[in-house]
């Protein structure tokens, strides 16, 4: 694990460097004495966890918190108080901190307990998240499959009826010119088109989201059989504003 701690005391920087490497050796840790210092090095820098000391020189911990949180809502943070600092952690935790560590008489302890449950509680986080995710996409899929259903019943009703006029018009070819042949053999082709689409949506069996670059897809499967010549489908997922 990569960890950021930004620290302008170098006596409680190098306590919590020994601290982590003593219990973990492999991972590595970068140092930062102020919060300016930081935002400027992260844009470049690459790291799992960051923790900051609530008194810096430039600026306090919860504004440096809430600056990081604008731009990163699942990176775990752990804020460091003084003794005697309870309010001010309660407020962290409001803003946004996944935990913090008070610097009493067993700091150095404490530090690699803190930061092992604050990757825990992360990764549940994100493990919850993702899980909603995906009971939210078939939740979606249900509808879009019940839609597919309803949406085939409808238009295969008139489309049938439509298409059996046609082949009435075009068994009477004596009384039509042409034309009027050639224009019905037309909105024919076109009727047995749309026919197809409704037979791969009726015949729907595995829908399925996937995410592309650009942006998430609907993937429409249909079984090799029936008149429909689509075998699969993609189309763009429209934001969801109400389900």
């Amino acid at each position: 694990m990569k960890i950021s701690l930004v620290e302008d005391n170098r006596f409680h920087a190098m306590l919590f460097q020994q601290a982590i490497r003593e219990r973990y050796p492999d991972f590595s840790i970068s140092i930062y004495e102020t919060g300016k210092s930081f935002l400027a090095a992260r844009k470049n820098s690459d790291h799992d966890m960051i923790a900051l000391d609530f008194n810096l020189p430039d600026m306090d911990g919860l504004q440096l918190l809430s600056l990081i949180r604008a731009e990163d809502a699942d990176i775990p943070i752990i804020l460091i108080t003084g003794v005697g600092s309870e309010q001010t952690a309660v407020e962290a935790m409001k803003s946004g901190a996944t935990d913090y560590i008070t610097k009493s008489g067993d700091y150095g302890s404490t530090i690699p307990r803190v930061i092992k449950q604050a990757y825990q509680k992360q990764q549940l986080i994100l493990k919850n998240r993702r899980l909603e995710t995906k009971a939210h996409d078939a939740e979606k899929l249900e509808v879009i499959t019940a839609m597919a259903s309803t949406l085939n019943h409808e238009v295969n009703n008139p489309l049938m009826a439509i298409l059996g006029n046609i082949e009435l018009l075009l068994s009477d070819q004596a009384a039509a010119d042409d034309g009027i042949i050639s224009k019905l053999r037309m909105i024919e082709s076109s009727a047995r088109r749309i026919l197809e689409i409704t037979d791969q949506m009726a015949t729907l069996i595995t829908p399925s989201v996937k995410q592309t670059a650009a942006g998430p897809m609907l993937k429409m499967a249909s079984p090799n059989q029936g008149r429909s010549r689509l075998k699969n489908v993609s189309y763009p997922v429209l934001p969801d504003k109400s389900v």
